[in-house]
């Protein structure tokens, strides 16, 4: 036998050992953390200055105490006149959606702005919010054929995610989703430029100043190519009477 071997005993019900906590210094700790912290607050301010895009920020003026809960809207609602603030943006234009309806070619884009920009342009604790709007004006200036910048609506915002904006445990930024806005009138917004929308009627009826500038009107060609209702009714729509 060695001189080495081990001939006393091992009591298993003394494991785990009840040592005292170990109080040494913690590389996580965040109150010892505070300078890294600040150099990393300054670097996302950096790079968002450096590579950011100037944008046309819109403000959803939706309530809580307005809004309409049983529809989830309001109607009044309108779009402050906008602020112009710089985003971090990762746009994926052209975005291919295939469902059993068809296929649908949207633009989604992933920002990202510091908070205390937006603290200072918006006000103290003020924070982007689904419904907000806003356009690419420094992207789309210089377009062609009188084409402007593209407007995304907010559909999401998130203040932390570890692996991308939370370094050393710090909140830095708002990561924000949007999708391609689809303009129907909004107060205080304008739909983009050469995108006019197509109406029936050579006027939208209840829409001030909507008229379109084309001739083509499918009451029209409804009587001339399928029926004319008004041989048989009252009523001279293809819809009929409300």
């Amino acid at each position: 036998m060695s001189q080495y071997a081990y001939t006393g005993s091992i009591q298993l019900n003394n494991y785990p050992l009840s040592n005292p906590v170990n109080n040494c210094f913690r590389f996580t700790d965040k109150q010892s953390l505070g300078c890294e912290i600040s150099v990393i607050s300054n670097y996302w301010q950096e790079q968002l200055q450096l590579y950011g895009q100037k944008v046309n920020y819109y403000v959803y003026g939706v309530t809580t105490l307005s809004a309409d809960m049983l529809y989830g809207e309001q109607p009044t609602a309108v779009y402050a006149a906008p602020k112009q603030i710089i985003l971090g943006i990762n746009l994926n234009e052209n975005a291919i959606l295939l469902s059993k309806y068809g296929i649908n070619s949207d633009d989604e884009i992933t920002a990202f702005v510091a908070i205390s920009s937006f603290y200072i342009t918006f006000g103290q604790g003020a924070e982007p919010k689904s419904g907000d709007v806003f356009s690419l004006v420094e992207y789309g200036s210089d377009r062609v054929g009188g084409r402007g910048p593209n407007y995304y609506e907010i559909t999401q915002r998130i203040d932390q995610d570890i692996a991308a904006t939370n370094q050393l445990g710090g909140h830095y930024v708002w990561l924000i989703k949007a999708k391609r806005y689809e303009y129907s009138f909004e107060p205080g917004l304008t739909g983009e430029q050469v995108n006019n929308q197509v109406y029936e009627d050579t006027v939208a009826a209840g829409v001030s100043g909507a008229s379109k500038n084309y001739t083509y009107d499918v009451d029209t060609q409804g009587k001339n190519l399928v029926f004319d209702y008004s041989q048989t009714t009252d009523y001279d729509g293809v819809y009929g009477g409300y």
